[in-house]
């Protein structure tokens, strides 16, 4: 009987042991990088939502515009690979690199959902979306945010740490 419960206390202690090890939460990251940014592609919620299935509504912090997302993200945090910080016509957008799993996600999405918008979010607050007007193919996301210009550069500089830091406590 003793012997008994010693075994279930020692594989009840086993057990704590190595699932402390093996999950690893993005709150741990948090204390390592001083402003961690955890970003993910989410996309726009689609017709009636009669079961409750779709995610929540984020608000975009400058224009104000309310946008409903599905629950799960198109493109996760491990996803992506790179930001940069880019020049085009318009102003200044932010190209995000995507690796092949994400890359094919969002390719898929991008056709099922044409005319619906990509919201880029960081640590779950919306700060750009993008409408779908056609398939990405490539896996280089283009969206401009509603971050001011002068705290833009250092956002991307966190950013850049922040999936870094993502990516080498990534298991693959």
């Amino acid at each position: 009987m003793m012997f008994r419960k010693n075994l279930t206390l020692a594989s009840l202690l086993m057990s704590l042991f190595f699932s402390a090890g093996c999950f690893e939460s993005i709150e741990g990251f948090k204390n390592e990088i001083e402003n961690m940014q955890v970003p993910r592609l989410m996309i726009e919620a689609r017709g009636i939502d009669y079961g409750g299935g779709s995610g929540s509504k984020v608000t975009l912090p400058i224009s104000g515009t309310a946008i409903k997302l599905e629950r799960e993200p198109v493109v996760g945090e491990y996803d992506i690979i790179n930001v940069e910080m880019v020049k085009v016509d318009m102003g200044m957008a932010l190209l995000i690199q995507i690796t092949d799993k994400g890359s094919r996600e969002l390719y898929r999405r991008s056709v099922t959902h044409r005319g619906s918008r990509i919201v880029l979010t960081s640590n779950g607050q919306a700060v750009g979306a993008t409408r779908l007007g056609g398939t990405i193919e490539d896996g280089q996301f283009y969206t401009f945010v509603e971050i001011p210009d002068d705290e833009l550069g250092q956002f991307v500089i966190d950013l850049k740490a922040s999936i870094q830091e993502l990516q080498s406590h990534y298991k693959y």
